[in-house]
């Protein structure tokens, strides 16, 4: 799928979290797109994951390898469960709830200057 093209599929998703959880729709989808390399990303693929959110959604999950550092820096190779939605819009709207959810996210719901929220992201 080309870039514009992926990009056009994340829109409607991406306006529903604008709605629901006060996230810019350009936000969600710069990250999705960055995150999941335009949805080439084998967990993208595999899930419809473009953040790389770990556990279970609705139960789902696929298993697969990633790279974990500990608190001394070390890094580990070891299969993970990553959330398996049944679309892009679920993946989507689970980060406009994660940034709602936790407190180190506050800056970025409510934020409409799209520079000071991405800021808040990287900063959170």
């Amino acid at each position: 799928m080309a870039a514009a093209d992926f990009i056009k599929s994340l829109v409607p998703g991406a306006q529903r979290v604008r709605k629901k959880y006060n996230v810019l729709a350009s936000l969600v989808i710069a990250q999705g797109c960055l995150e999941s390399g335009f949805g080439t990303s084998g967990l993208s693929k595999q899930a419809f994951n473009l953040f790389g959110i770990k556990g279970t959604y609705n139960g789902k999950y696929v298993l697969m390898w990633t790279s974990e550092q500990d608190k001394y820096g070390n890094v580990e190779r070891v299969q993970a469960k990553f959330r398996k939605y049944p679309s892009y819009a679920e993946s989507l709207a689970d980060l406009g709830s994660l940034y709602n959810r936790l407190d180190r996210y506050k800056a970025v719901v409510g934020e409409t200057d799209y520079k000071k929220a991405c800021r808040a992201v990287q900063k959170a």
